[in-house]
């Protein structure tokens, strides 16, 4: 009778694992439709884990996009899990295809989650935010100062209206930078929110230590990165960007400021004068950066 319930408890625990990352089951984090790639990417594959789901390019060796439905239940209980989980390669990727823990050694760049390990409110799903399919190589001011802070500012929104819609990812906009000559450098991260009944809107950094951040329509950031993360969002709240709240610092850290979305992404060491029309003429290289990114 022991041995019997024995075997029923590991088969369930099994099929319980084998369901968190079967694609099928990628329902629970994909309800209101999986974001979208235009032009699509090839051999893009869908993985599904508990809490989460990531679309990841063998080309990049990156997640194009990952993907949470953010609770304020998840939000709080994360707040009392010690963080003791180790990154690790994923192995439903082929080997040739995945990004490996030793392509971040000594690169000089954090292991950046895109959903990160702090929305989750149980060790399995966090365990699980580990996987280097979630991970893009980032600047490590940012990671730990502006981005920190946004995830921050992300869990308090759940908090505030219960469920959101949380789509991550990176943006690659410049020559292709690598580490290890396989895993591509993205040039900035966003961080699209979905309030349901409210809006949406997203947060977009630089890939650098610069302390600033802009807020941008879904519509823009669809035009700037080829990534469209709630394609069933209605047409009046695609242009209209939600007032999300600024980025939350940790105790006795500045917090990041707000630019415009022209400033950020033409600004590459130019200076404050780039924060006008005038100050991106001056600036030639700014100015093509921005045309390109609205010319897709």
């Amino acid at each position: 009778m022991v041995l019997q319930l024995a075997v029923a408890l590991l088969l369930a625990a099994t099929a319980a694992a084998a369901s968190a990352k079967d694609p099928a089951q990628c329902g629970n984090i994909l309800a209101d439709g999986k974001p979208t790639v235009s032009p699509p990417a090839a051999n893009a594959k869908l993985l599904c884990y508990r809490a989460y789901a990531v679309l990841y390019s063998p080309q990049t060796r990156t997640a194009l996009w990952s993907a949470e439905r953010l609770t304020a239940a998840a939000a709080d209980a994360a707040r009392t899990l010690p963080r003791d989980s180790d990154f690790y390669e994923e192995d439903r990727l082929p080997a040739g295809e995945r990004a490996q823990l030793g392509d971040f050694v000594r690169s000089g760049y954090d292991r950046g989650h895109l959903a990160p390990s702090g929305d989750f409110g149980d060790k399995a799903s966090q365990a699980e935010s580990f996987s280097l399919a979630n991970v893009v190589p980032q600047n490590s001011t940012s990671n730990r100062r502006t981005w920190s802070h946004i995830e921050t500012s992300t869990r308090k929104l759940a908090r505030q209206y219960g469920t959101i819609h949380v789509v991550t990812g990176p943006a690659f906009t410049n020559a292709a930078r690598t580490l290890n000559g396989r895993v591509r450098i993205p040039d900035y991260l966003w961080k699209a929110l979905y309030v349901p009944g409210v809006g949406a809107a997203a947060y977009v950094v630089r890939n650098d230590a610069t302390q600033a951040y802009s807020v941008i329509s879904i519509s823009e950031l669809s035009h700037f990165t080829g990534i469209d993360p709630f394609p069933a969002l209605a047409p009046t709240k695609r242009g209209v960007a939600l007032d999300l709240p600024p980025p939350t610092p940790h105790p006795g850290e500045k917090a990041a400021r707000r630019v415009a979305f022209a400033w950020l992404v033409g600004n590459d060491k130019a200076g404050d004068a780039a924060e006008s029309l005038g100050g991106l003429v001056q600036h030639p290289g700014a100015l093509a950066t921005l045309m390109l990114a609205y010319a897709r």
